[in-house]
């Protein structure tokens, strides 16, 4: 981890919007500014460019992203395969990495939603990028910053 790059972590819904979302123009993804009528893919094309944060995602994330695309989107195995491939290929060309976080929060009523605090914590994230009210409603957490995906790319984009 760079000690002076924004750490950010996805969560699920997000890398699943971007993808399979309404609006979704996947494999493609445009450059941003402007923005597109898919706030999910602005941030995935954002973290294509690589250049204002490091992504960081877990396991569990991609497992469930594949699980999602398979059997609720109906994505054949070989394509969600390479889906996935391709985030954690975005995911490095960020400078940031795919980590197993260790289980330390267990606070959450949602089982997931502690898996997806647990790599924020672990990996230093200043900011989740959600759809999930529940952890919306959360922010600031732990002095981080949870955020759905339009305001993400705003917040971005203004810093630019």
């Amino acid at each position: 981890m760079s000690p002076n790059q924004l750490r950010v972590v996805f969560d699920i819904n997000v890398y699943v919007d971007a993808i399979a979302g309404a609006n979704s123009t996947y494999p493609y993804l445009g450059v941003v500014p402007p923005h597109s009528s898919n706030d999910a893919a602005d941030c995935l094309s954002l973290a294509l460019d690589g250049q204002e944060f490091e992504l960081y995602i877990s396991p569990h994330i991609l497992s469930n992203a594949f699980r999602v695309l398979k059997d609720e989107m109906n994505v054949s195995s070989k394509i969600a395969g390479s889906i996935l491939t391709a985030i954690s290929e975005i995911v490095h060309l960020t400078g940031g990495s795919i980590v197993d976080p260790e289980r330390i929060n267990h606070d959450q009523k949602d089982f997931e939603d502690n898996l997806i605090l647990d790599l924020v914590r672990t990996t230093e994230a200043l900011i989740l990028v959600t759809s999930d009210r529940e952890l919306l409603l959360q922010s600031p957490w732990n002095g981080r910053l949870f955020l759905n995906p339009r305001r993400f790319v705003e917040q971005i984009i203004r810093t630019r």
